[in-house]
Parts: structure tokens; sequence; C-alpha cells
């Protein structure tokens, strides 16, 4: 649902990105023989987490608008 989120989300004209990236799944973690597979919490918080726009600049319209747009969708992809 998230990658259907963050699609949706720029469509609306909103920039949304995946900050989050557990070291396990980073190529010299993998390297060292760290898995995934054994950090289900950190996958899960990774598969199911975006960033939302935040910069000094940003307006009450704008948030007003980004979280509006966010809900609708988060109730639209459900």
């Amino acid at each position: 649902d998230r990658n259907e989120v963050i699609i949706r989300m720029s469509k609306a004209g909103i920039a949304t990105n995946v900050h989050y990236k557990p070291l396990p799944m980073m190529t010299a973690y993998q390297n060292l023989g760290f898995d995934i597979a054994d950090y289900p919490n950190a996958f899960h918080q990774y598969e199911n987490e975006i960033s939302l726009p935040i910069y000094t600049t940003i307006t009450d319209e704008q948030i007003d608008y980004i979280c509006t747009q966010l809900l609708e969708i988060i109730h639209e992809v459900k």
C-alpha cells in the first residue's frame, strides 16, 4: 500500500519519499552477514513508512492540503 500512497500523493502534487532503510538491507551490512529476515519489525516499519514534505517555508495551507490528501488517499487505498 505504501507505494500506492506515494504514487497518489505525487499525482496530487505532493512529493514524498522513503528515508528509512534498515541497516541489514544495505550492501555493507549484507556483506557482513546481516539478513533483514532476522529483523522483521525493522522491515515492517520500512515497508509502511513514508516521509512527508517538511521545510522552513511551508505554509499552514500547504500543511492542511498535505494532511487532507494523505487521509483521503489512505482511506481509498485501504
